[in-house]
């Protein structure tokens, strides 16, 4: 899977192009584009990649990733089995970092965005009520035309710049380069641990799928993520997992074996390794204290 150009285009009278896509699930693979994107994931759930960074994404999830950073996200195999229940509901904005003119966010009114359009170089989730009340101004962003819809768009900006809720994904050592032949791969890795992670994954088998033999994918992968294979397929799983334990009541056995976990010890200890807690501590972190916890 080659990383996709996605070109982006904005209608005649606007300065940036907006949408409310609503799927059956995400179709879009692994692409970059040259535009800011600020993304509100209003349904659905699943895992993404974004830059050097892995995780699971949900509804609520507002995300501002910068320019040339190659993205990609997949729903949760549920949404592939023709669920009329599921579905992907997303608000998206784009715009260039000269849509106001070049020199418009140097402006001492507008230092504060500028230094959040820097720091979206590495990508940017942000969360807590800061996501709430971005959440419903993009709702409000889909209804309004003309003047008023650049305002709020650079009044959502600003309400993000200001508050401290927010985190960068990609990795400081993390740089964006032009697709090239080895790179454009690891999209075509990432949709496969992704659609098989619940399984008994090998190596070698993802290794030929890009057409490397072991060693050259263990280099490949180091080279390209900083990562081993066994860290990125762990942290795939440890992510489902996570999920699994906020939204379901299914045993600490059960999230184990449905994240590709055969060894319960080797589960805990994993998930210990990547989120400093056991599964019932992380468990009992997140859900109300009068819920009945599964062991």
């Amino acid at each position: 899977m080659d990383p996709i150009l996605e070109k982006v285009t904005a209608n005649l009278d606007h300065s940036f192009a907006l949408k409310e896509d609503i799927l059956p699930f995400i179709e879009i693979g692994w692409h970059f584009h040259p535009e800011y994107e600020l993304t509100l994931i209003a349904e659905s759930y699943g895992k993404r990649v974004i830059g050097d960074h892995v995780d699971t994404f949900a509804a609520g999830d507002l995300l501002l990733i910068g320019p040339g950073i190659p993205h990609y996200m997949r729903n949760d195999s549920a949404f592939y089995q023709g669920d009329p229940a599921l579905r992907c509901r997303a608000i998206v904005a784009h715009f260039s970092e000269d849509f106001m003119g070049s020199p418009f966010f140097s402006k001492p009114e507008l230092k504060a965005i500028q230094q959040l359009l820097l720091e979206s170089q590495q990508a940017i989730h942000v969360y807590g009520e800061t996501a709430l009340e971005v959440a419903a101004d993009m709702e409000q962003l889909l209804s309004t035309k003309g003047f008023s819809r650049l305002v709020l768009l650079l009044t959502i900006l600003h309400n993000i710049a200001l508050r401290t809720e927010r985190h960068q994904l990609a990795s400081n050592g993390y740089t964006r380069k032009a697709p090239s032949g080895e790179t454009q791969r690891i999209g075509q890795v990432y949709a496969y641990l992704f659609q098989h992670f619940s399984e008994d994954i090998r190596l070698g088998k993802v290794a030929q799928s890009i057409n490397l033999t072991d060693s050259a994918f263990c280099k490949f992968l180091k080279r390209h993520t900083g990562k081993t294979f066994s860290f990125i397929l762990n942290e795939i799983r440890i992510g489902h997992a996570c999920r699994l334990l906020n939204e379901t009541a299914a045993s600490v056995g059960e999230v184990a074996y449905k994240s590709g976990y055969t060894n319960a010890s080797y589960f805990n200890r994993k998930f210990r390794t990547f989120t400093g807690l056991t599964p019932l501590q992380y468990r009992r972190r997140w859900q109300p204290p009068d819920q009945t916890i599964s062991r």
